[in-house]
């Protein structure tokens, strides 16, 4: 049975902000994005997890992605690494990565963008022992998972965030037949993946390996373009490295960005019409929706009305 996740749901599963708290308090996370192709992924992904509330969020990518990045989020930090022949994140650098963050308790963020690099990379970065706390992995990541070039389990809390042609390809089936039992398809994939999947599309489910799905109402057809999923896992990171610390589940934390994800949309198609609006646009209305749930008390009834507006 499908439970839905509701404004109060995802107010609990938020990360607190204590007034004593530094950068420390909340995780960081590793986001290892983008190629000479797909700059923009690794700029929307490191956003969302900056947005989410990390308290340091690193970017491994080419050197002229870091330069974007870094032009549009200065917070970022980078870990430059060399460009392979296919314009991606060479894959020797993956070893001085996994050195680096060797008991940090990062999580890692793994796809947006990465291209034909991913095998190797996602390789390296899950293979044996992996050093990370907890893992999402979206994008390229799962193509390479779906592949067989990603060997052994993943890291105890991993996430996995497929649209129905990646979660075709990581069942091996198609996606008609995803999309002709949705409900089964993220069961599958969480029992197969011992991991937290997201279902992405129309009613979005996040699923886990105990049997538990969640249903999500909000979001709308604005979302439908490159770079929405690019913010969505980034923000999943985001809040994941900031709730780890204070007994958030990787579960919880998906719900809280789906939600806030799709709300955020739906406040955005308001503002620019499905039509118009980007990924890049969603930020402002996730700040404005995050400042209402902070402040429960301030935000009162014309919250609840804008809930309902998100719904229908």
């Amino acid at each position: 049975m499908q439970q839905e996740i509701t404004r109060d749901m995802v107010r609990g599963f938020l990360p607190a902000r204590p007034a004593r708290a530094n950068k420390g308090s909340f995780g960081s996370v590793l986001a290892a994005a983008g190629s000479m192709a797909y700059r923009g992924a690794a700029a929307l992904c490191v956003e969302g997890a900056l947005r989410g509330g990390a308290g340091l969020v690193y970017l491994a990518s080419v050197e002229p992605v870091l330069q974007l990045v870094l032009a549009r989020t200065p917070e970022c930090c980078c870990c430059g690494c060399r460009t392979d022949a296919g314009g991606g994140i060479h894959p020797q650098d993956t070893a001085a990565l996994r050195e680096w963050f060797a008991g940090k308790n990062t999580v890692l963020l793994a796809g947006p963008g990465l291209g034909e690099s991913a095998g190797a990379v996602c390789s390296n970065l899950l293979g044996r022992r992996p050093p990370w706390a907890a893992a999402v992995l979206d994008a390229d990541a799962l193509n390479a998972l779906a592949a067989g070039k990603v060997r052994g389990p993943l890291p105890e809390h991993t996430v996995l965030t497929p649209h129905p042609g990646e979660a075709a390809r990581l069942l091996h089936t198609t996606v008609g037949e995803i999309q002709a039992d949705r409900e089964a398809a993220a069961r599958q994939l969480a029992e197969e993946y011992r991991c937290v999947a997201v279902l992405k599309g129309s009613g979005t489910l996040i699923a886990a390996p105990d049997g538990t799905v969640l249903r999500n109402h909000t979001g709308n057809a604005g979302l439908a373009r490159g770079g929405s999923g690019d913010v969505l896992a980034g923000l999943l990171a985001g809040l994941l490295a900031a709730g780890w610390q204070q007994g958030h589940s990787e579960l919880e934390s998906a719900a809280a960005a789906v939600w806030l994800h799709g709300a955020a949309a739906d406040r955005c198609a308001r503002r620019r019409s499905a039509t118009a609006m980007l990924p890049q646009d969603l930020f402002a209305d996730l700040g404005a929706l995050l400042c209402e749930l902070e402040q429960p008390e301030t935000a009162g009834k014309n919250a609840e009305e804008r809930e309902e507006q998100d719904v229908h």
